[in-house]
């Protein structure tokens, strides 16, 4: 194996969506090529002005990389969704990037390298395409992010082609989005404000603004195309599925990809590589229903495009159970349990916590640094998607130039990492590196996960420095009375439990335990001694527990036990010791009542949706062996002779 396989970085925001995944791949094949593995720094937008501080956080994965360690990097800025992101970038890799070949893709940098598409032309095309196979005169666009240099070359392409058929372009004719859905309203809202009513056709710089268009026109009653045409750009898979399918251009992704790898490679070599590489062929106007002259069957694709659709949307429904997890985890072995269960909804084949050497008790970073990341970093957590393996806790500390201690890159192959940024708002924790294999991506569950961990290390942090954790921890999550778990304990213990099974192949029952004449002793003797008797029971439980075994009481005189065993007869030697147990306690205790408790227990077929199935179970062999010991026992308490 090599351990020793040189890096080339890719920092790109919203991976999980379609043109990334379309884009990534072909940069990773053509880094493999060059036995080079492809690591992916990632992170998701943010659109809502007020949430500038988590912005902050999503903005630090670009301060991740050590830049010196890649052989270069390749940067794909119109989807850093983040205001002010790419200007950060551009002076962060200016600062320290100096060594290393630097390749922009679809936009033009000083310093820098760029490979772009002549989008001049291919849009020119498509707006040409309204103009005299339809007659339209009234044709309005929707540019891409005024700060990038492919926007304006498209919105060149969208100008040369009206002003060569004379047409008029008034002000309200073009406005700047964001590449992304939801600028769809205010664009429209543009383009009608001359009072002449919505465009014959709407010229989109890409394919997520115009399915915005087509989404909003729609809802706003209006005809596509009856009414309006409409056209995107990139050819990105949602447009060949929607209704109507969109009229589009392809873009020569896989040409852009390589020839970026390529320049990277000659860089490296001391070859002489062009600044600028323009790509002139591989454009194709893609004609469908948006604009009325062609037909996309997507039938074919649709199976496809269902499993894109569940994809994204699994583990998705876990994200408030996630969330609640965190909530009633007071320590760091209840968090990253947490972070361990959860895991698999990210479908990665295997996952790296990296965490930064003062995530620990540690809020007084200079304001400067927050947003940054330690030297060294400390691998906490080794979670695998293989349900046979078990969590590693390596401890190992490495250099952040390393991204990951050596031998966690050994492979045969070159491979392809992602990895994301952990914070709470701007306060960077560390970072997560996921593998995937073939046919899984990164899904929106991922930015639920890394930022619910970020928020439960942030709380942890806040806790400590201002309470005492071990009372905290006690007081929410034991019972005062008898020290054993109380109901939340015990609900949080499920999760750990039902992954321990999983993980280490080991077999779960449900014992549940009921006192039996409390009443009784707390009318006779006084409540005092009725608390004494549930210690006393309590006691006897949990000389019965082995180590992965869970106690609680979850009701006045009801208590739960968790077993985790491989031998069957673990359940009987359970209640033997339990009845052991009872037989000296009340030999020991000098008192003038028996202390009795009634068991009842089920093994647990499987835990999926029917784990409640077994707790009634249990419960129902309970109150079976609680009838049988008072019909033996109709005084329900015997007083000792």
């Amino acid at each position: 194996m090599n351990r020793l396989r040189k890096r080339i970085g890719v920092i790109i925001g919203e991976a999980d969506c379609e043109y990334a995944m379309e884009l990534i791949p072909f940069i990773a094949d053509a880094a493999a090529r060059e036995n080079m593995d492809t690591i992916v720094f990632a992170n998701y937008g943010s659109y809502d002005k007020n949430l500038r501080l988590y912005s902050d956080g999503e903005k630090s994965v670009i301060r991740i990389p050590v830049m010196d360690s890649l052989e270069g990097i390749i940067v794909e800025e119109s989807m850093l969704n983040i205001s002010g992101m790419s200007t950060d970038l551009y002076l962060h890799l200016r600062e320290c990037a100096d060594d290393i070949p630097i390749v922009y893709l679809k936009t033009i940098k000083d310093r820098f390298n760029s490979v772009i598409a002549s989008d001049v032309k291919a849009m020119k095309t498509v707006t040409e395409h309204f103009i005299k196979n339809h007659g339209f005169k009234r044709i309005c666009h929707m540019a891409g992010r005024s700060d990038l240099e492919d926007a304006h070359d498209r919105c060149k392409g969208y100008l040369e082609a009206m002003q060569e058929a004379g047409l008029e372009v008034k002000d309200n004719y073009i406005y700047w989005g964001d590449y992304w859905y939801n600028k769809a309203g205010e664009a429209l809202d543009t383009f009608i404000s001359d009072g002449e009513g919505y465009p014959e056709a709407i010229v989109c710089a890409n394919d997520y603004m115009a399915i915005g268009i087509v989404q909003e026109l729609i809802r706003r009653g209006v005809n596509v195309p009856g009414d309006v045409c409409v056209s995107g750009y990139d050819n990105i898979e949602d447009s060949k599925l929607m209704s109507p399918a969109l009229t589009t251009v392809e873009v020569p992704k896989r040409d852009i990809a390589e020839i970026a790898v390529d320049t990277i490679v000659r860089e490296r070599r001391g070859e002489s590589a062009e600044r600028v590489i323009c790509i002139e062929k591989g454009f194709n106007l893609m004609l469908r229903d948006s604009c009325g002259c062609g037909h996309f069957d997507g039938q074919g694709d649709l199976q496809r495009k269902l499993r894109y659709i569940q994809y994204h949307n699994y583990g998705m429904d876990m994200c408030v159970l996630l969330d609640n997890g965190y909530h009633i985890s007071f320590d760091l072995d209840g968090i990253f349990s947490v972070a361990d269960g959860y895991f698999k909804y990210n479908r990665a084949k295997v996952g790296y916590i990296c965490m930064c050497t003062d995530y620990i008790g540690k809020q007084n970073r200079p304001v400067e640094k927050v947003s940054s990341y330690t030297d060294k970093m400390l691998l906490e957590r080794v979670f695998y998607l293989d349900e046979d393996k078990n969590y590693d806790s390596p401890g190992i500390k490495f250099d952040r130039s390393k991204l990951l201690p050596d031998k966690y890159f050994e492979s045969e192959k070159p491979g392809l990492y992602f990895v994301y940024p952990i914070h709470s708002l701007n306060h960077a924790y560390g970072y997560l590196v996921m593998q995937y294999d073939k046919g899984f991506w990164p899904n929106k569950y991922t930015q639920s996960y890394t930022q619910t961990f970020g928020d439960a290390i942030d709380s942890f942090n806040i806790r400590s420095e201002y309470m005492n954790m071990d009372e905290i921890r006690r007081a929410y999550l034991t019972d005062e009375l008898t020290g054993l778990r109380n109901r939340r304990g015990y609900e949080q213990n499920i999760q750990t439990a039902v992954d321990r099974v999983k993980r280490r192949k080991l077999k779960m029952a449900l014992a549940s335990i009921d006192m039996d004449g409390l009443k009784y002793t707390n009318d006779t003797f006084g409540h005092s001694e009725g608390d004494q008797a549930l210690r006393k029971i309590a006691d006897v439980i949990a000389g019965c527990l082995d180590k992965d075994d869970c106690g609680a009481r979850i009701g006045g005189d009801e208590f739960a036990v968790i077993l985790l065993y491989k031998d069957r007869g673990r359940l009987a030697r359970f209640v033997s010791d339990f009845e052991v147990g009872l037989d000296r306690i009340n030999r020991e205790s000098g008192k003038p009542y028996t202390m009795h408790a009634s068991v009842g227990i089920c093994e647990v077929g499987s835990v999926g949706k029917e784990f409640q199935k077994y707790m009634d179970l249990a419960d129902e062999r309970m109150y079976a062996n609680k009838r049988k010991y008072k019909e033996e026992h109709p005084e329900t308490d015997i007083r000792k002779q």
